[in-house]
C-alpha cells in the first residue's frame, strides 16, 4: 500500500491552485461559479465511472503506487481526488485561454 498516486494528484492540484491563485483563472475569480462547476462535474463523471464499472467497461488497474482502498467494486479512493483534479484543470485552462483572448483583443486595440 502506497500513498504515492494520492500524493501526486493532491500535490498537482495545490500547485494548480497555486497558478488559479496568481492569475486569478477560475476559483479565485469565480469562487461561486467555480464551486458549481467543479461539484456538478465530479457528480457527472463519478456516475459516469460507476456506470462505466457496472457494464464492464474497464476495471481498477493494480499499481503500487496506490493506497489499494477501494470505495466501490474497482472504484479507488484516488479517482475521486483525480475526478476533482481533472474538473479543476479544465476550469483553471478555460480561464488562462479566456485570460489570454482578452490580452490579444487588448493587444489589437
Amino acid at each position: 500500500m502506497s500513498w504515492l498516486y494520492l500524493a501526486s494528484v493532491i500535490g498537482a492540484g495545490f500547485c494548480m491552485g497555486l497558478v488559479d491563485h496568481r492569475w486569478r483563472l477560475f476559483a479565485f475569480r469565480i469562487p461561486r461559479v467555480a464551486l458549481a462547476v467543479l461539484a456538478s462535474g465530479f457528480v457527472f463523471f463519478l456516475l459516469w465511472d460507476l456506470v462505466a464499472l457496472e457494464i464492464g467497461v474497464y476495471g481498477r488497474g493494480e499499481s503500487p503506487a496506490m493506497t489499494g482502498i477501494e470505495l466501490a467494486p474497482h472504484l479507488p479512493l484516488e479517482e475521486l481526488f483525480f475526478i476533482v483534479f481533472l474538473c479543476y484543470v479544465t476550469g483553471v485552462l478555460h480561464g488562462l485561454f479566456g485570460l489570454l483572448l482578452r490580452q490579444r483583443e487588448s493587444v489589437r486595440r
